[in-house]
């Protein structure tokens, strides 16, 4: 069931590369299945998306690797050159895309929140270093 899947940073930006059309050469859904995803050329993936990305996915193909089966992905054979993992709630749908729509959308309200605290914050700092200011004045 697609709920059990966590809606970490890993899955969105993962999800994210994969729907990118623009990188269906590098990497792209696998047409035979819909719960799993191809790697069609490793070389790239390392130096088109891997060394570009943040390092959620890992800056190397084993690293990448690795996060893949720490977050429940299991390795389908493939050919030379190419990997193929599957996870079975990882997967090509329209619930899945609103999924992680929803879950970027979250993200980036949180965001704004943060910010909208931080100056909040820095705008009572502002406030008590004026006051300071004033009473220091007060004492010369």
């Amino acid at each position: 069931m697609i709920s059990k899947l966590s809606t970490s940073s890993f899955y969105i930006q993962l999800y994210q590369i994969i729907e990118d059309r623009s990188s269906d050469q590098i990497i792209s859904w696998s047409k035979s299945n819909n719960n799993s995803f191809v790697v069609w050329d490793l070389k790239k993936l390392r130096s088109d998306i891997l060394l570009k990305s943040s390092s959620v996915l890992g800056r190397n193909l084993t690293e990448f690797i690795a996060k893949l089966r720490s977050h429940g992905f299991k390795t389908v054979g493939k050919g030379p050159g190419e990997l193929e993992f599957s996870h079975v709630d990882f997967s090509r749908s329209p619930v899945m895309k609103k999924m992680m729509a929803k879950a970027l959308s979250e993200r980036i309200e949180r965001f704004d929140a943060q910010i909208k605290a931080l100056k909040c914050r820095l705008k009572a700092k502002k406030a008590s270093l004026k006051v300071e200011t004033l009473f220091q004045n007060l004492s010369i």
